[in-house]
């Protein structure tokens, strides 16, 4: 018999430093029921990667592991209970971990069909960035035409598709952003205005924009930006609480939620595409794939344009995750497969 063909990817084996993983040839995995395997072309990097590396996510995956949570490519094989995808389709997939390789065993709910119109290239940002916010400004904030949106972070990966799809459901968008090129990129995305996002003048300047307040703040950054954004909401404002790329984890004082009427919203996408649970996947799946079919189709009939994205080969890994996990990328930075 011909020994599995094995494929090249970035293996985690202790948590620590994620400048310790290693590139190396990695055996081929079995296909179980329900699962496809995927040719990965692109894979995103997310800021969750270094959590996940230093084991300090909220799930801790299996030593050893390949990191790499959004990919997109093609389907290489499907188990015989898999009926909605074939062998040679154009994907992308929201994985637990796994797409840091040139190849990869998922289970099939989490893999959404593409569009001829979508290039595989930027379908990479799609599955669980714009995902992630697409959900938490329908299904947990209930933004509303009209509406005044404030994002933190408007130039990163999750900022940005914040202020595309912000602008998509009618907001008026504001945008923080630390340096001018990010504001010019906000702005340049559809952003009404771009702040200097800075947390001892922000309650002035976005007052100085929108006097009421802003109705809805999605912020991926947390630290001082959630604290200032307490003081420039209108009253009955929601705040979804998305990450912390700022690597502080802010509490709210509740006088202030008392006395405005706000809510402050947490949000996890992985319990919707069942990160780690399988019966919640399952339970979510229906309403996770009709909510990625209409985000690509805003992106395929144009009304909303393919993510900004930045591109490293595989062999310059390293380059890819600093860029991210510095913050000094303006999209979306994604890793190219040999």
């Amino acid at each position: 018999m011909t020994p599995p063909t094995p494929y090249t990817g970035l293996l985690c084996t202790r948590f620590g430093h994620w400048s310790e993983l290693a590139l190396t040839q990695l055996p081929r995995q079995p296909l179980a029921p329900g699962q496809v395997r995927l040719s990965v072309r692109h894979a995103g990097v997310g800021f969750a990667v270094s959590l996940f590396v230093a084991g300090k996510y909220q799930r801790r995956p299996p030593l050893p592991f390949t990191p790499g949570t959004e990919a997109a490519g093609e389907v290489l094989e499907v188990a015989p209970d898999v009926t909605q995808l074939r062998p040679g389709q154009r994907v992308m997939a929201a994985l637990d971990w796994g797409a840091f390789a040139e190849e990869v065993v998922i289970a099939a709910d989490t893999v959404y069909p593409l569009p001829d119109a979508v290039p595989l290239a930027k379908a990479a940002a799609l599955p669980i960035t714009y995902g992630t916010t697409w959900s938490a400004l329908q299904w947990r904030a209930a933004l509303q035409p009209g509406e005044t949106l404030l994002v933190h972070g408007a130039a990163g990966a999750l900022g940005m598709a914040a202020v595309q799809l912000g602008r998509l459901m009618g907001a008026q968008v504001i945008a923080t952003a630390s340096t001018p090129e990010k504001r010019a990129a906000a702005l340049a995305l559809g952003a009404h205005h771009a702040l200097a996002g800075d947390a001892e003048t922000l309650a002035a300047a976005v007052k100085a924009v929108c006097p009421r307040g802003a109705d809805v703040v999605f912020d991926p950054v947390g630290g001082a930006l959630f604290d200032a954004s307490l003081r420039c909401t209108a009253p009955e404002a929601r705040i979804l609480s998305i990450g912390y790329a700022s690597g502080t984890i802010p509490s709210a004082p509740a006088n202030l939620l008392l006395v405005k009427n706000l809510s402050v919203i947490g949000f996890n996408y992985g319990y919707y595409i069942g990160w780690g649970l399988t019966d919640e996947r399952r339970r979510y799946a229906p309403r996770v794939q009709a909510l990625i079919a209409e985000l690509l189709a805003n992106v395929a009939e144009g009304r909303m344009a393919l993510p900004q994205t930045q591109h490293f080969p595989l062999a310059d890994w390293h380059a890819a995750l600093d860029t991210t996990l510095s913050r000094r990328a303006i999209g979306k930075v994604i890793i190219d497969m040999p």
